[in-house]
Parts: C-alpha cells; structure tokens; sequence
C-alpha cells in the first residue's frame, strides 16, 4: 500500500551527504520517481524532513504533517557539545526557550510558545518523555536531568495544538529516543575539559548479539561553576537493550539512574550585584548553605507484538525513585512562624505507569488510514519533610543569631502528596486524496491531587485535602499539497493545566489552595512546508493561543506563597526556519521566533495591579539563531559559527523590571579520523566569544527581587573522544 504523502527513501550513498546531497531540480523525489544510476551519481537530490513519532504516535515524515514539529539528531546533539544540558542544542528550535541556568542546582527551564515560562521550579507546562516514558509527573512538573545526551538518537520538540493529545500540562511536548546498538560491538570513551575546571568522562558500550541489541553508558561531571557556590557534579547510567523475541515480537528495556551529589545554589541577584560582577553570589546562599542532593532511578519496559499485517498492539510499564534534599535560605524570621515549612525541603518520591494502546493501518475508500487508540495511568507519591535550616549549639558552619545555619534543624511539615491520572485517548490520519492529509484526535483526562497532613500543631491546622479535574482535549489538522515541493496546513486544538502540588500547597488562610483551578487554551495555527530550489528547506508557522484562568502568584508570607487564577492571556507570533546547502560545502541554518504574550485581563498580585496588556514574565519578543558551518571531508575537518539574539525579557507581572536584550557569538571547530577499527575525535569550541555580559536566565516574581541567572561570559570547552570495533 502506497501512501501519497510518503516519498521514497533515498540510497545510502545519497542520505549520508548531509541535510542536501546530490542535483536534480526538483526539491523532492516522489515515491514513484524512479533514479537512473547516473541521476543518482549526478544528482542534487534533496535529503527528506525527518520521521517523527511524537506528533501522531506512529513514524511519519514530518513534512507531511499538519503540526510544527522538529528534531534534532545525533550529530547536532553530540558533534562539538559538552552533552551537559539540553539548552546546548535547544536554541535551534524556534518557539521553543531551553536556558542554561548556569546553576546545577537548579533544573532547566523549558518553554514553548510561551507555555512553562512562569515555572519556578523545573519543567511545567510542557510535557517530557524519554523514549515513550513520561518525564512528566500527573501533575504537570517534570525534569530533564534524566536526559542522556550521549546515546542519544534524536530528540523532538512538538509545538502548538497537538501538543494537547498528550493530556495535562501539554503546552508542548520534547521526547528523546535512544539510538540503538551499533551492528558490531563498539565500545567508546569521551572527555570533556573546560573552564571552570570542568570535566567530564564518559563511556559506552554498545552492539548486536544474536536477537539481543543493546547500549550502555555511564558518565560523570565535575565543575567549579561559572559563579561563586555554583560547584557540583553528577554522575548517570543509562542502558537500552532490545530483544527480538519473534519477527512480530520485540521487547525493549530502558534503565536510567542519576546521582547528584550536593550542588551548592547561587541563587538569583539583584540589579545592583548583577551589575557589579554577574559571578556573585546571594549573600543568603553562603550564610544558610544552600544546595541540593538528588537521587533518581527508573526503568521500563515496553513490549510491542504484531497481531496482524495490519494491527500491532503496545503495552508500557514503568517505576522509578526519587530523592531530593534542598536547603534554602529563608529567612530565621519567616521560619519562625507556626504556618512556615522551614528552610530545608526533603522529598522522597516513588512513581510508575502503564500505558497500552493499539493501531491500526488500513484504508478507508481505497486511501490509507491509520487510527491508534490508547489508555494510560501514571502515579506518583510524594513523602514531604520540611525542616528548619538552623539549629542551636556550636557548629562550623555559619553563625546567625547564635545559631548554625545550613544544617537541618526542626521538623516543621510533614505530608504525603499523591497524584493520579487516567486516560484515554485516539488519534487517526487519512489521506482522502494525493493532495490531502488530515489528522486528528481526542483525549480524556482525569487527575486527582491529594494531601495528607501529618504536621498539625497550635497555628498550623490540618492542610489535608484532594481536588479532581478532568477535561476532554481535541486536535484537529489538515495538510494540502500545493506541489510536490509544498505543502499547506492549519490545525486547532484545545489544552488544559492543572496546577501543580506547589500552586496547590498554600491559600492566604490556612489549609490548602483547593479552589483553584485547571487553565484552558484554545490554540490555532497555521503554516508552510516547502522545498525552495534544489538546496533549502523553509518551515514558517503562525500561530495563536487563548488562554483562560491563567495561575499567578497571589501572595506569600511566612515561607508561604500562593497562586490564584488570573483572567485571559494571549500568545501569538511567527516561527520561521531555514536549512540551506551553500556552495563550497557550506550550510546555514537559521531560526527566528517572533512572539506577544500579555494578560489580557487586569488582575491584583501581592496587592499590586498589573494591567491588561503587560507581558507575561519570562517570554521574549524575538529570538534569533543562525550558524554558518563548513564541513572538509577529506580531512575530517568542520567548523561553525553560531549567533544567538534574544530580546529584552520582563522579570515581573508588573513589567516593572526586565533582563536587557544580548546577542552572543560561539565559535566550534573539530577533527574526525578513522584507523582501522578505530574512530577519532577532537573539538574545541569557546562561547560568548566577544566576552558579553548578559541574563541567561530570569527567576520569575522572585520576592526579594532576585531576578537574574547570569550567563557565563568568554568560556572554553576541549573535547576527545575514542571508539574501538571489536
């Protein structure tokens, strides 16, 4: 069965050119395009647009797609990069923000048109998986530590409305799969140095074993820090192994662990210390210590069995730990009072899921039809201790009113938080004519939070509690062949976010902030595929999202801060990329994001009024990316320079305070050799080449006006890498 949106796969010899290789005027060989051999010799044929699962839940060709969706590979993840921290690559994707923190301590934030830029602590917003297992808690918070960059195949970023196909809190959706095991056995090792004496080591494993194909890979990281108390380190293991039981039957297990010893916190800064010297630290983190122990392990397993040539059937089951320890500098007078959580969080934290789902590939009135219907449940279960960040007695640590500080001193909270969902969800693509392809589905999904209180002392009541929301999501997408080079397509979705455990966690009275409630979007887009001549790719999108009961900062006290809906907000804008094959074996890539988020609504903070029209913090007007790399296979040389502009950025509700616009500049350069069974390879790369000061990243509403993540200015990195083939 043919599919009219389906191009042909082009030969090997063709698809390692790159991004271009080849000569024949049309931008794209269709699937009844035959290739003489000397067409194929002397042909400039175009490399097709990705295959991406994340978007409809089975393997299509991005291009054909009805949805902004874009990928990164191997190559660009790991070719000249650190393999530290998915903003080394993320800048790439338009509508999508990954800023480098340059804080450990912290997770990084991720958003995506907008959705996830008010989060205050890791992921929110957006939902993360690795290879087809959630990243991302029933309550909408996720992490992206986990990720292992080293093995990894590619990683996909979906934007826009059918992001909503994946449930709560899916303003947008970055997936990363892992490669699979080399066909002979090769075994690997990196090291990474760089300023700020860091270093990294790294070893892999990986090959094929009668049906079993498997890869390994440990790595660990150690750094001074660009900032003062910034030094930590982490150490990872990753494992993917895959069992062919039967041509119809694979089995395949994932394995992830994370070791993260204390990490000392810099915290944010203010104007004035910023601009003094962006390597600062907060006062406070020095006197009451502030750092964090993490601990994370999972592994799952995902079975996929073909029932008939037409229907295959695939069950998920997952589990996994988590364990974090964070002291925090609140002040000795705010945890002093009775409704405070004290300055030191501990979570313990089990997890786990299920996830089965079914599809089916047939026709519909002759033309190809595929429908995937699915159900999935995820738990977790939080065990929450607070305690006091002091304690009295002689010590060596700090002292504050004769007391140490950056110990863990009283209980002051202890709770169960618990988080469920369950749901069920299809999606179907058919293709009613070799013009047309449309795609949609829905997804019903129902999360239940729930806090049991075991601290209950004179002044801080009983905080237990449980709340239910559920909502039903849809998607809906067209694409329309204008020629075989372009493609036209609009979509419309529905979203929902619930608030999470932290937004949830405090009222301005005591007890629990019950009342509120989930934020709904409706989300619309349109956009262009296209081939441009024989030797570039353009994808541009507009695209716009109308957002009700938006969650805000209310208020804080005491240790204390609390949310409340807001009324409208609305983000609307352009993301464009172009992918260019220059003559002289030069290639640009160039991305542009254009944006406005603002409330819409007037509403109160903290007794403040902020306008309708203000921006929402955190988002940027316009983002820029362009790099210009050559590559000289003969000799195994490449180099690129890249250019990164971000506009100015509001660091408050009120808009009263923002991180100036910057513009950056990194230079990268490398050599590959291959001897025999061996594989070399060197890089070099410095970053922030003219040394510029700037904010890599904001602390949304901090209280104590706090705002600003400096990025690390002119900095260096040296790479080399080894593989043996056995």
């Amino acid at each position: 069965m043919k599919s009219a949106f389906s191009f042909r796969t082009l030969p090997a010899q063709l698809l390692i050119a790159g991004l271009f290789g080849g000569g024949l005027s049309t931008a794209a060989i269709s699937a009844e395009t035959p290739l003489t051999p000397d067409e194929i010799e002397h042909a400039n044929v175009l490399l097709l647009s990705p295959v991406v699962i994340t978007a409809t839940r089975v393997e299509q060709n991005s291009f054909d797609l009805p949805v902004s969706i874009d990928v990164l590979d191997a190559s660009v993840i790991q070719e000249s990069q650190p393999q530290i921290n998915l903003s080394e690559t993320a800048i790439r994707i338009p509508g999508v923000v990954v800023n480098n923190r340059y804080n450990m301590a912290q997770d990084l934030a991720i958003s995506t048109r907008g959705f996830g830029a008010r989060s205050a602590f890791g992921v929110r917003g957006v939902r993360l998986y690795a290879d087809g297992i959630p990243l991302s808690m029933p309550d909408g918070q996720g992490q992206t530590g986990t990720f292992n960059l080293d093995t990894a195949k590619s990683i996909e970023f979906l934007r826009g409305p059918f992001s909503a196909l994946y449930g709560n809190s899916s303003g947008g959706v970055v997936q990363i799969f892992t490669q699979d095991g080399p066909s002979v056995p090769t075994l690997s090792g990196g090291l990474i140095l760089g300023s700020d004496s860091l270093h990294r080591e790294s070893v892999t494993l990986g090959g094929q074993t009668g049906n079993l194909n498997y890869v390994v890979n440990a790595a660990s990281m150690r750094t001074d820090g660009f900032r003062d108390n910034s030094d930590g380190g982490r150490d990872t293991l990753h494992a993917k192994l895959k069992l062919a039981v039967s041509q119809d039957t694979k089995v395949t297990f994932i394995a992830t662990a994370l070791d993260q010893p204390e990490t000392n916190d810099p915290q944010g800064l203010n104007l004035a210390e910023y601009m003094d010297d962006p390597r600062l630290a907060s006062p406070n983190s020095r006197i009451f210590k502030t750092r964090v122990s993490r601990s994370h392990q999972q592994a799952g397993i995902n079975v996929e069995h073909r029932l008939t040539e037409q229907d295959t059937l695939q069950a998920m089951a997952y589990y996994g730990q988590r364990d974090n320890l964070q002291y925090l500098s609140s002040s000795i007078g705010s945890q002093a009072a009775a409704t405070s959580s004290g300055g030191v969080a501990e979570i313990e934290r089990e997890f786990g899921g299920l996830d089965l789902r079914w599809t089916r590939k047939t026709d519909i009135a002759s033309r190809p039809f595929t429908i995937t219907a699915g159900l999935n449940y995820d738990y977790m279960d939080d065990e929450r201790k607070g305690y006091e960040n002091f304690a009295g007695g002689a010590g060596n640590i700090c002292w504050v009113g004769g007391r140490i500080c950056g110990v863990k001193g009283a209980l002051r909270r202890d709770e169960n938080n618990k988080a469920k969902n369950f749901d069920q969800f299809f999606q179907a693509t058919w293709e009613p004519s070799d013009r047309w392809l449309v795609t949609g589905g829905l997804r019903h999904t129902r999360v239940r939070l729930e806090l049991e209180d075991h601290y209950i002392v004179a002044g801080n009541g009983d905080d237990s509690g449980s709340v239910r929301f559920s909502d039903t999501t849809g998607a809906l997408g067209a694409t329309f062949k204008l020629s075989p080079a372009i493609n036209l397509y609009v979509n419309y979705g529905q979203g929902f976010e619930t608030p999470t455990f932290i937004e949830t966690a405090y009222s301005a009275a005591d007890g629990p902030n019950l009342t509120l409630d989930a934020s709904e979007s409706k989300n619309y887009e349109v956009g262009v595929k296209a081939f441009i001549a024989d030797n570039t790719q353009l994808n541009v999108a507009l695209f716009k999202v109308d957002t009700e009961k938006e969650i805000v900062v209310d208020g804080s006290a005491g240790g204390r801060t609390w949310y409340k809906n807001a009324g409208d907000t609305e983000r609307k804008g352009l993301e464009v990329s172009l992918n260019s094959m220059l003559p002289h074996d030069f290639n640009l890539y160039a991305a542009y994001t254009l944006m406005n988020a603002e409330f819409k609504d007037t509403f109160t903070t903290s007794g403040t009024t902020v306008n309708s029209g203000n921006r929402i913090p955190g988002t940027y007007t316009a983002i820029t990316y362009a790099e210009i790399s050559w590559k000289h296979n003969p000799s195994g040389f490449s180099t690129a320079l890249e250019g990164i502009h971000n506009s100015k950025a509001y660091t408050n509700d009120t808009n009263t305070s923002s991180a100036d616009a910057y513009t950056l500049f990194n230079l990268k350069a490398g050599f590959t050799q291959k001897v025999k069974s061996w594989k070399f390879n060197e890089f070099v790369r410095v970053d922030n080449l003219t040394d510029r000061k700037y904010v890599s990243s904001i602390r949304i509403n901090d209280s104590f006006n706090r705002f600003y993540e400096p990025g690390a200015l002119r900095n260096w990195t040296l790479g080399l890498n080894a593989s043996y083939q056995f």
